[in-house]
């Protein structure tokens, strides 16, 4: 064989050793050729699935599209959407945040992942999240709202309303931002403002209970009991199992000293609530206003089984056993168990325990 011929033959057999030598490192590495189309489709099948509900097949279809690109950033995204709505929500960060490390611009994703640390109670790491998706996105009322809902579980109620401002101002229709914006106005005591709020959200959705009844919270809170009872009869006309809306209404009929309706509507929320000691508490005091103080006692007495370290129960028996002399004795040790639960409450029922003692010392 000639020189050149063994040259020429020598390049060939070191052009495949290294050809098989760059597969065997693959192989080694673990990396496998990517093939973009075929991720894309299974991307495409995936999205439908999803948007099925199918999230089974859909985890399988991103699953695959990542394992045939494994560059395909969305395939992670979506698949992190996925884990989500399975409640899997660490591994839902954990493709998110390949996602994010692979395209850090998408603020989608920053959204995405400070929802699953909200969902988690990692409020700190949530809102590193939502700020870098409103810093990418300002004009982004969703985002905005995310973040003021955020702060409001956070109680800042104040930067809580400056989100959900932006967030109208982008979007005046915004529904779920008037509303939250009303509870939020609602928890610093601004009902006037919260009546606004809850009013704009009616005005553009005249069908849930659930504005009606926070509409009539506000009224009563600024003593329009009136006003207050027609929001909440519309929030049960809507919603007959509207429990909160009973209670409510309960509420403002006592305030208006119309006893026997507020015992009717405490009634219903008991019969869908059967285990809050707050709603036998609230008619043991209807019932006593009443002066039918057995009925009272019995709801008391309900109302700490359910818990036994209800202040308010206590204080509450101890009055009705006290005034209608029913049990002079029992009044007391209930007295002094809500002291015991509560030591301020000691000066403001010194008077009524002395009373209570001096009756049982002279009729003994």
């Amino acid at each position: 064989m000639s020189s050149s011929k063994k040259n020429h033959a020598i390049k060939i057999l070191y052009s495949v050793l290294f050809f098989f030598l760059l597969i065997s490192l693959g192989s080694l590495n673990g990396c496998k050729p990517k093939n973009p189309v075929e991720s894309d489709k299974f991307m495409e099948k995936g999205i439908e699935n999803f948007n099925k509900k199918d999230y089974a097949q859909a985890l399988n279809d991103f699953t695959k599209a990542v394992e045939l690109n494994s560059d395909n950033t969305e395939a992670y995204y979506q698949r992190g959407k996925v884990y989500i709505e399975q409640n899997d929500l660490r591994k839902g960060i954990d493709d998110i945040s390949e996602a994010i490390g692979l395209n850090p611009g998408m603020a989608t994703y920053y959204d995405s992942r400070g929802y699953a640390y909200f969902t988690l109670n990692e409020h700190q790491k949530a809102l590193q999240d939502y700020n870098k998706a409103v810093e990418l996105e300002p004009n982004n009322a969703e985002f905005l709202n995310r973040r003021g809902y955020l702060y409001a579980v956070l109680k800042d109620f104040n930067k809580a309303i400056d989100d959900y401002t932006k967030a109208i101002n982008i979007n005046p229709d915004y529904e779920d931002a008037y509303v939250n914006r009303g509870f939020a106005y609602s928890n610093i005591t601004d009902y006037y403002k919260a009546i606004e709020d809850f009013s704009s959200a009616i005005s553009l959705n005249l069908n849930n209970s659930v504005y009606f009844n926070a509409r009539g919270y506000a009224y009563a809170n600024i003593e329009k009991y009136i006003e207050a009872i027609a929001n909440y009869d519309m929030a049960i006309d809507l919603d007959p199992d509207n429990k909160d809306a009973y209670i409510n209404r309960g509420y403002a009929y006592s305030n208006t000293g119309d006893y026997e309706y507020s015992i009717s509507d405490f009634d219903k929320a008991i019969e869908l609530d059967p285990g809050n000691s707050t709603i036998y508490n609230a008619r043991g005091y209807a019932y006593s206003n009443l002066k039918d103080y057995s009925s009272a006692v019995s709801d008391y007495s309900v109302a700490i089984q359910i818990d036994s370290n209800f202040t308010d129960a206590y204080v509450n028996r101890g009055f009705a056993n006290f005034n209608s002399a029913l049990n002079i004795e029992q009044s007391l040790k209930d007295w002094e168990k809500a002291i015991e639960l509560n030591p301020d409450l000691e000066e403001k029922l010194n008077t009524y325990t002395q009373q209570a003692q001096n009756y049982l010392n002279e009729y003994k």
